[in-house]
């Protein structure tokens, strides 16, 4: 690298660091204004959730400004000569630039939301020591778990009573472990990140000299893994010690988060893959030469006029699958292959008779709707799996869609009201709140998504608020198998006014207002009236694909207008 490429290098570290400085600045004045609320509002941090989430947008721009300027730089860096190794040492900034914010702002969250419930806890004190009286005679209750809701039956008149934590009490014990767990945990989620960048440094280094870039080697990686486990040990257990949870509780979520943040990556490794007796990803999916040019169909029949969209739709199912051996074993036999393959074998059949066609207007349409129906096709396998496996079990013999039709109708049923609802299916508020806590763990661990899609399905069934019509039959429609929402004869507001909405609420969480306030006051909806609408058409936009690009153009039209309001 030259003098001149070294000076443009420099120029971006330089434009880097001044970045750096705006953030720490932008930081700086925010925690005076997020102390002021915490003061203001030391019992419900909403106030000041909404100034985060406006703050954290104007980190995000500051973040994206770095890596959306590492083109020019690099452009002239070529300019003057080869672009490496200019290139790497441009990359290695910008990735640990990002590693330093992303760290810089995470402390900044944490430590505002700490605080706030610090604040809260004096409050929440006092809230859990105040005396509890009978509802009948009004005698005095004695409370065992005032942070929770209890049936407590009266000792003077031996009646029921429903009793459950004053609102400061119930918002401070929601938020508290998370914080308290995420802010004792940090230093071990960003050496990991830096572990990480390190290797991608010699990666770049590499390839600056001309020679291939490294597989990370196994050891590297068992490393990671006990690092990643590690992390979210700590976090875990921190959790469980401030919410009561049990150690099968730490388990469980040490685990679906090793899934999710490294095993599902490991699963796609070929140095993993080798180490634990699996295929290479190009061998999993790859015909041997002697077979190359002969015809396999497969358990598809090669004279459905579905055949070609079956085996687009069989291939989408199968790679999304590939994260998780189990499953894409559990896949290939349900539709029908001996292995993998003979899966290679059918869809490399396919693409030698149909490549042609694929790349037609026609072709194209085809792919579109095959990835449509594969959404489909994959959520029913999810739920089907889901169902075999235990994971949509009733909890406390309350099923799924009772919950989540009970969820539904919460939101507008005053709270004697939704008592009675309760005691309709067995239940008082201590039993519904700890069905709330085991439906969402279960949703919160689930990597396939089957717990969220039967739920959503009963929450919309639910047909609640202005536009539960419109929720039904989206409901109905996607219970039916079908691709797409209903007919159109079914909608709720027109596109254009959903858009705008999605506008409003983007521009409104930027300026950190309060968003059911702002829906209330200039669309009298609420957020599940967005939620109805929004689940009707995104099924709809499904069913015509440019529908999404000019979703994009008018919600941003409309974010743009509802900014330069007042």
């Amino acid at each position: 690298m030259n003098p001149a490429q070294q000076q443009i290098v420099d120029q971006y570290n330089q434009f880097l660091q001044q970045l750096g400085g705006q953030l720490q600045q932008l930081l700086q004045q925010a925690t005076g204004g997020c102390q002021q609320l915490i003061a203001q509002n030391p019992t419900d941090p909403t106030a000041l959730g909404n100034a985060i989430g406006a703050i954290d947008h104007q980190v995000r721009d500051l973040v994206r400004k770095a890596s959306d300027s590492i083109s020019p730089y690099y452009d002239r860096v070529c300019q003057g000569g080869p672009g490496e190794p200019g290139y790497s040492q441009l990359k290695r900034a910008q990735r640990y630039f990002d590693i330093w914010a992303d760290e810089t702002w995470e402390r900044f969250e944490i430590a505002q939301y700490t605080e706030a419930h610090r604040a809260m806890w004096p409050y929440v004190q006092q809230a859990m020591q105040k005396p509890v009286a009978c509802s009948r005679c009004g005698a005095p209750l004695q409370r065992a778990t005032p942070h929770k809701s209890e049936t407590i039956n009266c000792g003077a008149c031996r009646s029921a009573n429903q009793v459950m934590p004053d609102a400061v009490t119930a918002r401070y014990y929601s938020g508290m472990a998370h914080w308290y767990a995420s802010g004792t945990a940090i230093e071990k989620k960003y050496a990991i990140r830096k572990f990480r960048a390190e290797w991608e440094d010699r990666r770049d280094a590499e390839h600056a000299a001309g020679q291939d870039r490294s597989d990370e080697p196994l050891e590297r990686l068992k490393q990671r893994e006990q690092m990643e486990r590690d992390y979210w040990t700590t976090y875990a257990e921190t959790k469980a010690k401030y919410d009561g949870g049990t150690p099968d509780d730490v388990k469980s979520l040490v685990e679906a988060r090793m899934k999710q943040s490294f095993y599902d990556d490991m699963n796609m490794n070929d140095v993993w893959r080798a180490a634990h007796g699996q295929k290479s990803v190009i061998e999993q999916v790859s015909v041997p030469a002697h077979l190359r040019d002969v015809d396999e169909w497969g358990p598809i029949n090669p004279q459905s006029p579905t055949a070609l969209e079956d085996d687009l739709v069989h291939d989408q199912l199968l790679n999304e699958a590939m994260r998780e051996p189990a499953r894409y074993e559990q896949i290939l036999k349900t539709l029908g292959y001996r292995d993998a393959q003979q899966r290679a074998m059918v869809h490399a059949t396919f693409q030698r008779h149909y490549g042609d066609f694929l790349m037609s207007e026609q072709g194209i349409a085809l792919m579109t709707k095959s990835a449509m129906r594969a959404m489909n096709e994959r959520a029913k396998l999810a739920v089907a799996a889901g169902a075999s496996s235990g994971l949509l079990d009733p909890i406390e013999g309350v099923s799924l869609a009772v919950y989540a039709n009970l969820q539904a109708k919460q939101a507008g049923a005053k709270p004697e009201a939704f008592q009675q609802l309760l005691a309709q299916h067995q239940m008082d508020q201590a039993k519904w709140e700890r069905v709330q806590k085991g439906w969402i763990d279960r949703m919160s661990k689930d990597t396939t998504g089957a717990v969220a899609t039967e739920y959503s399905k009963a929450f919309m069934g639910a047909g609640q608020g202005q536009y539960g019509a419109a929720a039904q039959a989206t409901a109905q429609a996607m219970g039916d198998g079908v691709v797409g929402a209903p007919a159109a004869n079914a909608e709720p507001m027109t596109f254009e006014k959903y858009c705008e909405v999605s506008g409003a609420m983007s521009a409104w969480s930027k300026q950190g207002k309060d968003i059911s306030a702002m829906l209330d006051k200039h669309f009298k909806m609420t957020a599940m009236d967005v939620s109805s609408v929004s689940m009707y058409w995104s099924q709809r936009m499904m069913q015509d694909m440019s529908m999404f690009e000019k979703q994009s153009q008018l919600t941003s039209q409309f974010e743009q207008r509802y900014l330069s309001m007042a």
